[in-house]
């Protein structure tokens, strides 16, 4: 609020990286979330019986890439043009699929409603100031009213009390090993990590399914109709999606540094060659656009 009455100001610094957030935020939404929703991931949630089981098993994979995209995109385009017209806002998403545990996820994931959900559900029923048994209900309370407000729907509970038992979960886990932060291997860290994403992922599976019969069907898919035979078969048939997929969680791992270098370089390029980069991508964009527009998924809510 107190930026409203300040002074509009911004650096040839500040505008060159509000410049570099909308070309992330659209390339993020046109080019791999749309791309890989039309192309792939509705086609399975909409008739997961129709597909085999690793088909439906990498559509959640899928989802779970579009919506990263998809959202994040959004606000990256949200905090680029804020940017320019002078307003600062803060950063919304750290790569959320980096997260070691489920606590460090929320710290990353749509970091303004997990403020939000600790300021206004989880600090008012107590927080962490009324006994370890408290804590745990107040955690899976504050989830369970956090998937609620997505809408009136049990797979929205449903995905909303697997955050909150997992969260609880990690209470117990750091209150049995307190000393757990002393071993910290490469080996350890993989496996952390591994473990979160996968966790969350499938918990995107309750998410975004149109009814909890479709989530049925897609367990059962998995479990009865794998098909390894025609895994060969289905890779040729998407190549170009997964190579997509692959591509962005690719992008979404790398290093910090690495991420901050090339954004940086496009920050110091020349105000030229940057309209020539935005001449580009704009290209490119067009081409990728899908014939339908695609709604940001989080316009639903």
């Amino acid at each position: 609020m107190p930026q409203l009455y300040k002074r509009f100001s911004l650096s040839r610094r500040e505008w060159g990286h509000a410049l570099f957030l909308i070309l992330n935020g659209l390339i993020k939404k046109v080019i791999v979330s749309d791309y890989i929703a039309v192309n792939f991931v509705d086609r399975i949630f909409s008739n997961p019986e129709f597909f085999s089981g690793f088909e439906n098993l990498l559509g959640i994979y899928g989802y779970g890439l579009q919506i990263y995209c998809d959202f994040s995109g959004y606000t990256d385009i949200a905090i680029g043009v804020a940017l320019m017209l002078g307003f600062r806002l803060p950063l919304n998403f750290n790569s959320p699929y980096k997260a070691r545990n489920l606590t460090d996820f929320w710290r990353r994931w749509h970091i303004s409603l997990s403020r939000w959900l600790k300021d206004y559900l989880y600090i008012p029923l107590g927080g962490s100031r009324k006994g370890k048994i408290r804590t745990l209900m107040n955690l899976l309370i504050t989830m369970l009213l956090g998937g609620l407000w997505h809408g009136a729907a049990w797979r929205f509970v449903l995905w909303g009390g697997l955050h909150g038992i997992g969260l609880a979960l990690h209470k117990v886990w750091n209150h049995i090993i307190p000393g757990r932060r002393s071993v910290d291997s490469v080996l350890t860290r993989f496996f952390s990590v591994f473990l979160t994403f996968n966790f969350v992922t499938f918990c995107w599976l309750f998410f975004r399914a149109e009814s909890i019969e479709k989530i049925g069907t897609i367990f059962s898919r998995i479990q009865y109709g794998f098909w390894p035979g025609n895994v060969i078969e289905m890779l040729l048939s998407y190549s170009s999606v997964l190579v997509t997929i692959s591509a962005g969680y690719i992008l979404h791992f790398l290093p910090v540094r690495v991420k901050e270098s090339y954004r940086g370089l496009f920050i110091r390029m020349p105000v030229v060659v940057k309209m020539v980069v935005v001449y580009l991508v704009g290209i490119i964009l067009y081409n990728m656009q899908t014939i339908d527009i695609q709604p940001f998924i989080y316009f639903r809510f």
